[in-house]
C-alpha cells in the first residue's frame, strides 16, 4: 500500500512539473508550481555625473516696439497710428531689417473717461490704438541705433529687448561632448581610487540642455518725445550647458 502511494506522489509531481518548461520558467499550461526564471548576473556598477558649459554670443536680438495713440475719435486715434507705425517701419527697414523680421500686432480699445474727483464715468469716451512691432536684429551692432531711430518716427513704448541664439544645436552638441568627457573622468578618477576598473557603460540618461531664452514681452518702457540718440546695448554672452548620468560597470 505504502509503496502505491509513492508511485501515485511521483506521477502527480511530474505532471505539475510537466507544466513548466525548464529554459524559461515560462508556465505552458495552468500550473500551480512557481517557476523562476534564471536570475541576472549581478553587476558592480559606479553611476556618476557629468557636466559641459559653453559661452556663446547670442547672435539675434528681439526688441517689442510699441506706437500707442488715443483720441476720443477713434478714425484720428487710428489714423494717426498708422502714420506713426509706418513712419517706424521704414525707419527700421533703412537701418538693414528685413521686412520679415518685422510682426504687427494691432489692438484697438475703447475707455470710459473718469472724472478725477469723483471717480465716477462722465459719460465720455476715447479710444487706445496700439501697434506693436516685434522686430528681430540681425546685425547687433545696430540695435542701439534701431532703437534710437524707431523713437523718433513715432515708438513711445518699449516692452523689453532680449538676446537670443537663432540656432543653439551646435552649442548644445558642444556641451554634451563635454559633459560625456567630464562623466567618463570622473569614473576613471573614482574607480582608480577605488582600485576597480571601468569597464563598459551600462547606461546613459540625458537631462537636457540649459539654454537662455528670449524674454516675452514682460514689461512696458514709455518714452517721450523728441529725438531719438542711440541706445548703448551691451550684448554680453551666454551659457549654455549639458548635464548627463553615466552607470558605468566595473570590475
Amino acid at each position: 500500500m505504502n509503496r502505491r502511494w509513492i508511485i501515485l506522489g511521483a506521477v502527480a509531481a511530474a505532471v505539475l512539473l510537466a507544466g513548466c518548461t525548464a529554459s524559461t520558467g515560462t508556465p505552458s499550461a495552468p500550473c500551480n508550481v512557481t517557476c523562476t526564471a534564471p536570475t541576472q548576473e549581478n553587476l558592480r556598477t559606479l553611476s556618476v555625473t557629468g557636466e559641459g558649459k559653453v559661452k556663446v554670443a547670442p547672435d539675434i536680438a528681439l526688441m517689442y516696439l510699441s506706437v500707442i495713440t488715443q483720441d476720443p475719435s477713434v478714425s484720428k486715434a487710428w489714423d494717426d497710428n498708422n502714420t506713426k507705425a509706418t513712419a517706424v517701419i521704414a525707419a527700421m527697414e533703412a537701418l538693414g531689417v528685413k521686412a520679415e523680421d518685422i510682426r504687427s500686432d494691432f489692438t484697438v480699445i475703447q475707455q470710459d473717461k473718469y472724472d478725477p474727483d469723483t471717480n465716477r464715468p462722465t459719460g465720455e469716451i476715447f479710444y487706445i490704438v496700439t501697434h506693436t512691432l516685434t522686430v528681430t536684429a540681425r546685425d547687433l551692432t545696430k540695435v542701439g541705433e534701431i532703437l534710437g531711430a524707431a523713437q523718433a518716427a513715432g515708438v513711445n513704448s518699449v516692452g523689453g529687448v532680449s538676446f537670443s541664439l537663432e540656432d543653439p544645436s551646435p552649442a548644445i552638441k558642444q556641451a554634451r561632448a563635454l559633459a560625456v568627457a567630464d562623466a567618463r573622468a570622473r569614473a576613471d578618477e573614482i574607480a582608480k581610487g577605488l582600485g576597480v576598473k571601468v569597464v563598459r557603460v551600462l547606461s546613459v540618461n540625458e537631462y537636457g540642455a540649459s539654454v537662455p531664452m528670449p524674454a516675452d514681452k514682460g514689461y512696458s518702457m514709455g518714452i517721450g518725445g523728441g529725438g531719438g540718440s542711440t541706445v548703448p546695448i551691451q550684448v554680453g554672452t551666454w551659457e549654455v550647458s549639458m548635464t548627463i548620468s553615466v552607470v558605468f560597470v566595473i570590475e
